[in-house]
């Protein structure tokens, strides 16, 4: 038998309520059965089968439905604690822009980011924590558990929270400089009415004038204004969107069958002013 024994009874409550649930689909264990006792404090696993089965079937469904638990009550709010109190984010409008970023995240939403893409590690680490310890006792205390037998599982979640800290700060950032170079081209003197960028990639494009003459990178890094440089580290000929943002074309055409960051960028400081076309429309000889 095994006994989850609980400080507060509303925790009892909602854990007795989802693993009777979860537990109701082990309809080939027939010798399995549940119960709540002692003042809605303690669960009660009865279970009469073969060590076989409990320790392949129950057990770690048992550690399974405990995990999704905890993970569902605790985490949001364990790592919302930490961004208000360690990280000083008080203010709740940017707080909640943080825990948005975090939960996107957690639900390995955000592939670009190397730690999104890692989110599901964390579930293991707390599910080997409350499998070893159904594993060695027939009492599986709630609450000692979630204070001291979590350290791994809290560890990861602290780590996150400093990716997210640090992923925020840097959107924020990006958005501060998106939204200066849309001010400059909307305020600015065109030097080109039009400019037509082919991309393939960042590697591959070509950047020509209305009449298609070819604006190569020494052409390119005339016009850049060191104010408006955008793409910070890359080589001049590398850079794409400085040098558009530079020039200001009253109408930006670009020939893509990416949706990249160059080009979320630029549709983000040229909004209407761009117009996205297929490779097929080109009608320029380079």
């Amino acid at each position: 038998m095994l006994a989850i024994e609980f400080t507060h009874g509303h925790d009892c409550a909602r854990v007795y309520d989802r693993v009777k649930r979860e537990l109701s689909r082990l309809t080939v264990i027939p010798s399995f059965s549940f119960e709540m006792h002692f003042g809605q404090d303690v669960i009660h696993c009865r279970y009469e089968g073969s060590d076989m089965e409990w320790e392949h079937s129950v057990r770690p469904y048992v550690a399974a439905v405990l995990t999704d638990d905890i993970i569902q009550r605790y985490e949001v709010s364990f790592i919302e604690k930490l961004i208000r109190e360690r990280y000083q984010f008080r203010e709740p409008n940017e707080r909640e822009q943080v825990m948005e970023l975090a939960r996107d995240m957690l639900a390995g939403e955000r592939p670009e980011i190397p730690e999104a893409r890692r989110s599901v590690e964390r579930k293991t680490v707390l599910y080997v924590a409350i499998h070893e310890q159904l594993s060695n006792r027939s009492v599986f205390y709630w609450n000692p558990f979630l204070t001291f037998c979590t350290g791994n599982y809290e560890s990861y979640l602290q780590h996150l929270a400093e990716v997210v800290i640090d992923e925020y700060q840097m959107e924020q950032e990006y958005q501060t400089v998106v939204d200066e170079l849309r001010s400059h081209v909307e305020k600015a003197t065109p030097k080109m009415q039009e400019l037509h960028l082919w991309y393939e990639n960042r590697e591959y494009f070509c950047l020509v004038d209305k009449e298609g003459n070819e604006w190569g990178p020494n052409q390119r890094l005339k016009y850049t204004e060191s104010a408006l440089v955008f793409e910070e580290g890359l080589h001049p000929a590398e850079m794409i969107i400085s040098p558009i943002a530079s020039i200001a074309p009253r109408r930006l055409y670009i020939y893509t069958s990416q949706d990249d960051g160059v080009i979320q960028t630029l549709r983000a400081i040229f909004q209407e002013r761009l117009n996205a076309r297929s490779f097929a429309q080109w009608n320029f000889t380079t």
